[in-house]
């Protein structure tokens, strides 16, 4: 039998003051059910309108166009590790080779999910041990929820899918019978959230927390089983895969910013509170989860067992925002568990702390109405306010927090199980639906949720040929776009993109080296794809200048017409 450790979510605590509802566990009923249902579907359809975002498309634009040259998942660059590859070539496998474009987003976002569902169940299955059904329901169709939906610069991003392997991790170890099952099951999951990104480790303890929240034996078990399966991973890796680990250090000596090389800063702090107000601005069940965490620790026995609540959930508040601050350039999806976390945080609150339902839903309404109509502020007026927005929002979550643990278990007026459902969703949708800012403030602030395009690229393929093999010298989304393969492992030339730039100290690397051989070795591309706003030839070295003037024609007659952005320059060879 395993033993259930009395803790934060799972545990009550003291007889809490009588709630309004003669009944806590969550209802929703028929009309109730259906109107969640309604609001989610609506909810789904609004974040695939969509495109998803150029990160994401550079990924599967350089495992898709390298793999039809011949270059397998394993070997390929795509600036990312082989799990996040593995996990990629996976969701693609239901695009055909000559979807059009919006087919093809669309089929990618079914695919992942997918996933997503499959892993919701699964997490249900682990919380149902420690929860009542409803509760654990609840919880884990919003974990699950607000994956699906993620803001478009979040979804598919690596930190996206280490999240996803947050929630695998806590269904995993906790849904067997047999603890050692769920030990393994569970430390693999563990392991994955590092696996995907090495950035993102700090949520392999997040995980862990969330599992011994729930029990601490399974926890224990799940941390030896995530150690012992991270040291044979990374043995492994660097016997049968010595180049994951030689991109890994040459990736990691390319981001100056990051504390890992200067320490800790001001100015690192700043960005990354800045970071997170941009985040509770466009998710703003973020806003609200000081509040739902103050009326989960109310739950347990004053004294100790608060205190211990107290740290867990600073601790988990601390880890989510950690991978953002380790990377040290604070791009909005580095912030990616922050919103997963708080849907979840504040699901729990509701499902389980019948007595703070009202003014959780007040507080909720309050933010959600707040931000749809901030984010419809131009980018000017949100750069020129956001410090008094960001502060707004912190002192009025403050107070949020304060109201909601004096007032839970007051005899306040009801609160019907599907208005709390509908608001939540609201809550998790407004950064995907039509037309909204990637960032508050931050970086791509001026960037908006768009549907997917790439004019001019169906004719450019039809021009050259759908099968002609080509060399990209550009950012991997252009590749997706295209659709011709490469025989290039490096499908879209980083280092040499990188050594272009003045004072970078890329061409020392032996990432560097092994790109160029692209130049030197590669005889079958008939075509230069050059995305000249993204690739200096000019600033490059004079070695990769006389290479590509030597095998390509990029003179003006020579060119084939195609996109603005892009210069396509035939082999000398193929000139007609």
């Amino acid at each position: 039998m395993t033993s259930q450790t009395h803790v934060v979510a799972a545990a009550p605590a003291e007889p809490p003051p009588t709630p309004a509802s003669s009944d806590d566990r969550l209802r929703l009923g028929r009309p109730g059910l259906a109107a969640a249902t309604v609001a989610g579907l609506a909810a789904v359809a609004s974040s695939l309108w969509s495109g998803m975002n150029a990160d994401v498309t550079y990924a599967l634009g350089g495992i898709e166009t390298a793999g039809r040259g011949g270059v397998s998942v394993f070997d390929v660059f795509v600036a990312r590790p082989l799990a996040y590859r593995l996990l990629m070539w996976l969701v693609e496998l239901p695009v055909g080779d000559d979807a059009p474009i919006r087919v093809a987003h669309l089929l990618t976002r079914l695919s992942a999910s997918l996933l997503v569902v499959a892993v919701t169940v699964v997490l249900f299955l682990g919380l149902r041990r420690f929860l009542d059904s409803r509760a654990a329901g609840f919880i884990a169709a919003a974990t699950g929820l607000s994956l699906v939906i993620a803001p478009p610069w979040h979804f598919l991003e690596p930190d996206w899918v280490a999240v996803l392997a947050v929630a695998l991790a806590v269904g995993a170890a906790c849904a067997p019978r047999r603890v050692w099952l769920g030990a393994v099951l569970g430390g693999f999951c563990v392991l994955l959230t590092v696996a995907v990104k090495l950035a993102t480790a700090p949520l392999a303890l997040l995980a862990l927390i969330m599992v011994a929240v729930l029990n601490w034996r399974r926890a224990a078990w799940a941390t030896a089983a995530a150690a012992a399966l991270t040291v044979v991973w990374y043995v492994a890796t660097k016997a049968l895969l010595p180049w994951e680990n030689i991109w890994l250090g040459d990736q990691a000596a390319l981001v100056v910013d990051s504390p890992i090389h200067h320490g800790v800063r001001w100015e690192d702090i700043y960005r990354l509170l800045r970071g997170i107000g941009d985040v509770a601005l466009l998710s703003p069940l973020v806003a609200v989860a000081p509040a739902a965490a103050a009326v989960l620790v109310r739950r347990l026995r004053p004294g100790r067992p608060r205190w211990i609540g107290t740290g867990v959930a600073v601790a988990a508040a601390g880890l989510s925002v950690a991978p953002a601050y380790g990377q040290g350039e604070f791009f909005m999806y580095h912030f990616a568990p922050v919103p997963v976390l708080a849907a979840a945080v504040c699901a729990a609150a509701f499902a389980l702390c019948p007595g703070a339902r009202t003014p959780l839903l007040a507080v909720t309404t309050v933010f959600v109405v707040a931000s749809f109509v901030l984010l419809r502020q131009s980018p000017q007026w949100r750069l020129d306010h956001v410090i008094a927005v960001t502060m707004t929002y912190a002192v009025v979550a403050l107070i949020a927090a304060v109201a909601a643990w004096h007032l839970d278990g007051r005899r306040l007026r009801a609160v019907p199980a599907a208005a709390m459902a509908v608001v939540l969703i609201a809550g998790m949708v407004l950064a995907t639906l039509p037309r909204a800012p990637y960032a508050f403030s931050g970086y791509n602030q001026e960037v908006l949720n768009d549907k997917p395009s790439a004019p001019g690229y169906a004719e450019l393929r039809e021009r050259i040929g759908p099968d002609t093999p080509v060399m990209y010298f550009s950012f991997a989304s252009v590749n997706y776009d295209l659709g011709n393969p490469t025989a290039c492992r490096y499908p879209s030339p980083q280092w040499l993109q990188r050594a272009a730039k003045p004072g970078n100290p890329s061409a020392g690397f032996r990432s560097y080296a092994d790109n160029l051989k692209c130049l030197t070795e590669d005889t079958k591309s008939r075509y230069l794809i050059w995305q000249w706003q993204w690739f200096s030839i000019a600033t490059s070295s004079e070695e990769v200048k006389a290479l590509v003037a030597k095998r390509f024609d990029c003179s003006l007659k020579a060119r084939i017409p195609g996109p603005r952005e892009l210069v396509v320059c035939p082999t000398h060879r193929w000139i007609k």
